[in-house]
């Protein structure tokens, strides 16, 4: 996600950017992460606007059968949504844009340096 500025708020996705249009398009990040010895995971919704966040939960709630089976019961995913309209609709129009997992779990550079 990207600070200040022009694109403040904005996710940047396999080159392309996602923009925070108020009311009418905004994005939210939604995973379920596991470690390497398992246990229980961790659901992460991180969003443009609280509604976002709200949508992304909701979203998992009514879409967790279909994420088991494509995941497993204990694996990693991380998808890109998009909030549809949130000024009329509000967290309830949620769209798919993009599975990230793969980007999303890679290392990058400096993982494990301690940074």
């Amino acid at each position: 996600m990207c600070g200040s500025g022009p694109d403040g708020g904005a996710f940047t996705v396999g080159g392309e950017t996602y923009r925070v249009e108020k009311g009418i398009a905004e994005y939210v990040l939604l995973a379920r992460l596991t470690g390497p010895e398992g246990g229980r995971p961790v659901f992460l919704a991180s969003g443009q606007r609280s509604v976002t966040n709200q949508a992304a939960v909701r979203h998992l709630v009514r879409h967790h059968t279909r994420y088991a089976r494509r995941y497993g019961l204990d694996g990693t995913f991380c998808v890109l949504l998009k909030v549809v309209n949130s000024d009329a609709y509000g967290p309830d129009l949620v769209e798919q844009v993009a599975d990230v997992t793969a980007a999303a779990t890679a290392v990058g550079p400096g993982a494990g340096s301690g940074r």
